[in-house]
């Protein structure tokens, strides 16, 4: 890529401390924004049809909830790449490989969190909302518990090399000093998230029978890990 003159980069907007050098949307992002359009249609067509009956209406209203929560998650993480495209505007070789990966695992994601996502709710529910997928075995629920984890981390360590890709590249870029050290902190932040999956696939694997539906529980730590992470790295880059 060329490198960005300051002229230009002083001419973008700010944003929560980051210069916007991508408020053009590259072909990378409109690839990225139609593969996502794609995904949550397959979350529609893949499980759902069109009601027969008013019995197929009420199952399809008490199916809204993993829905809903499949295309939240869905949602973050197109806004995270949305996020990282706006602040660096990078189109690149790597830039398309590691978005290309991220859909990749994006897409084989969907299918796990949508089982899983329908199988938290009739648990949480004791089996009033509905769950499309039947596990037979709490030996076949930990395998999911697996599966859902190992994407989740792969999702992070592709963020992980995207933000490490940015900050690699601060010349081109003209990043700051405080943008530098944002995106280090984004990718540690990440880097720490994937570990959050991988607890929760050791969790599912090492615990006992009955408490493998507890797994999930271990992604109840992003929450935390999110907000104190940067305190942390703020707190010790200051000392």
């Amino acid at each position: 890529m060329y490198a960005l003159t300051q002229e230009f980069v002083d001419a973008c907007p700010i944003e929560q401390g980051f210069r916007l050098r991508g408020l053009e949307m590259t072909r990378t992002e409109v690839f990225v924004d139609a593969a996502f359009a794609f995904a949550l249609t397959l979350l529609v067509i893949s499980f759902d049809a069109i009601p027969k009956d008013w019995d197929e209406v009420i199952l399809a209203i008490k199916n809204i909830p993993a829905f809903a929560a499949s295309v939240a998650m869905l949602a973050w993480i197109w806004y995270e790449h949305s996020v990282w495209s706006k602040r660096y505007g990078l189109d690149d070789a790597k830039t398309a490989f590691l978005s290309t990966m991220l859909l990749i695992v994006m897409l084989v994601y969907i299918y796990p969190l949508r089982m899983m996502a329908g199988g938290m709710f009739a648990w949480f529910s004791d089996s009033y909302l509905p769950q499309s997928f039947e596990l037979q075995t709490l030996a076949q629920l930990a395998g999911m518990f697996v599966f859902l984890g190992a994407c989740f981390a792969a999702l992070c360590v592709v963020f992980v090399l995207l933000n490490l890709h940015a900050a690699s590249r601060y010349r081109e870029l003209r990043l700051s000093a405080e943008e530098i050290y944002k995106t280090r902190t984004s990718a540690g932040t990440w880097a720490g998230s994937s570990v959050v999956g991988l607890i929760s696939v050791v969790a599912a694997v090492t615990l006992p029978g009955k408490w493998v539906p507890y797994s999930g529980f271990a992604y109840a730590i992003l929450g935390l890990w999110i907000w104190l992470f940067p305190l942390w790295r703020e707190k010790n880059s200051s000392q």
